[in-house]
């Protein structure tokens, strides 16, 4: 690409950024513009500040001395005849308080394009992730797969990930706080307007741990969304109880990277060894050993927090109309043990058994891909298959 040619790309994605407006109930500070990973959007990146309450659960756990102590506890969760998250739910608690959230508002990068712009996909990582997740790398990037398809899509970290805030993670850092904090972004996304034109639907997508706060936030605010994609969960959380002690938690701040340094203890990363994170989340040999190895690097942290609370506020939905799309990996090991397909198509039993009123219901295995579904080979085919989903239902 010419100078010439490149400092008009540069106005052209300048002026697109710009050109997204919020309401004022959220000011974005540290503002930056720039590209997905591919070139296909332009973003508007920065931190933005949210008040926000909830009825959370009172924990009674503490966060680990250190190794021997979080061992302990990974071994107790997963001791037959425990139900471990009920043993230590103390009854409710309320908090509240305002937090600072990294987040990232992209637009197809032509202003053409982007001015036709009606829908806004919500993107919610999973555990052990942050927004990265969704703009990998060229080629492993949903944001740049959205924005070709003509989308807008809102990634961000969740509050106790990446580059947002860090509290409490054992009574601050749960599901129901991180619902409410949700919600409260997507009212205002629903009054963006991209070169004076408003958003008009609103999509929830997520991913494992993500798909479970997005089946949260539909379940108790139905309207915040006007279809959705869960990637990576099902019913059958057989594996799931394995997968957790393939994690080899440690406290993040015991990392050798010192990534996490000065991180509460509480606040928990896969062990240090590539196999830890292979086992969970990746099918050999089809992912990219690059990829894999940024993926490792750049991994992020979980809590006790969410983990001991998503089942307290997810449920079935018998009531949502609105179209459902489910993908998973065909050999996903977390929520099929490694073959989605038995005993029955388990994307398909998903979206059955939670959205039986659901007028339009997508479904795909994405072949040779475990867990991780964006970081392998394969990732584009899911891409694709969930965009096809949005558009044959008009959004």
């Amino acid at each position: 690409m010419g100078v010439s040619a490149f400092l008009m790309r540069v106005a052209s994605l300048i002026a697109v950024a710009q050109g997204v407006q919020l309401d004022t109930t959220f000011v974005m500070s540290q503002t930056t513009v720039g590209l997905s990973a591919a070139g296909k959007a332009a973003c508007l990146r920065g931190k933005i500040k949210v008040n926000a309450s909830a009825t959370n659960t009172k924990l009674l756990v503490k966060s680990p001395v250190g190794q021997p102590d979080l061992t302990q506890t990974t071994v107790d969760m997963a001791t037959v005849g425990i139900d471990y998250a009920a043993m230590v739910n103390g009854g409710p608690s309320q908090v509240s308080g305002t937090y600072q959230l990294y987040v990232e508002l992209c637009v197809p990068a032509d202003p053409v394009a982007a001015l036709k712009v009606q829908t806004l996909q919500f993107l919610n990582h999973g555990g052990t992730l942050d927004h990265t997740y969704w703009d990998f790398a060229p080629g492993y990037s949903y944001v740049d797969a959205a924005a070709a398809a003509g989308y807008a899509t809102f990634n961000y970290d969740r509050l106790g990930y990446g580059l947002s805030d860090h509290p409490d993670p054992n009574q601050v850092v749960q599901a129901a706080l991180q619902r409410e904090i949700a919600h409260q972004i997507i009212q205002v996304l629903r009054k963006a307007t991209i070169g004076g034109i408003g958003i008009k639907n609103v999509v929830g997508v997520g991913h494992s741990a993500g798909s479970a706060l997005t089946l949260a936030i539909v379940g108790k605010y139905p309207a915040d969304f006007d279809a959705l994609i869960f990637t990576g969960i099902s019913t059958s959380i057989e594996g799931v109880a394995r997968a957790q002690i393939s994690f080899n938690l440690i406290p993040a701040a015991l990392d050798p990277s010192g990534r996490f340094a000065g991180l509460d203890k509480g606040y928990l990363t896969q062990g240090a060894v590539p196999q830890d994170f292979q086992f969970p989340f990746y099918r050999y040999p089809d992912f990219d050993p690059t990829i894999f190895k940024k993926q490792f690097d750049t991994r992020q942290t979980t809590v006790l927090g969410e983990l001991l609370t998503f089942n307290s506020v997810i449920a079935p939905q018998p009531t949502y109309t609105g179209p459902v799309d489910v993908v998973l990996g065909q050999q996903d090991y977390i929520f099929c043990q490694a073959n989605c397909s038995y005993p029955t198509d388990q994307a398909q039993t998903f979206v059955n058994a939670l959205f039986p009123a659901s007028k339009s219901k997508g479904t795909f295995l994405q072949p040779k891909s475990g867990h991780l579904i964006a970081q392998h080979y394969n990732a584009n085919a899911g891409f694709s298959h969930s965009l096809q989903f949005l558009k044959s239902n008009s959004l």
